[in-house]
């Protein structure tokens, strides 16, 4: 079963990676719900495409990684 987890972690890092890589003001603005603190920071990366796709090319490179280990 824990196999199955980091299977599913990494496809959910790398696909949102991607996301935010060739979307990254509609993708940031999707998830601009919930706490305060959150929807900040969503609306940071919003503003900020190239902070969200360094975020986006890090969750590809981790979620690659998690996948190869």
């Amino acid at each position: 079963m824990n196999e199955r987890w980091k299977d599913l972690a990494a496809m959910i890092l790398i696909g949102d990676g991607v996301l935010g890589l060739i979307e990254p003001r509609r993708h940031s603005a999707v998830w601009e719900c919930g706490p305060a603190s959150y929807k900040q920071f969503a609306r940071k990366l919003e503003h900020n495409p190239h902070l969200a796709r360094g975020i986006g090319a890090a969750f590809v490179g981790f979620g690659l990684w998690l996948a190869l280990k």
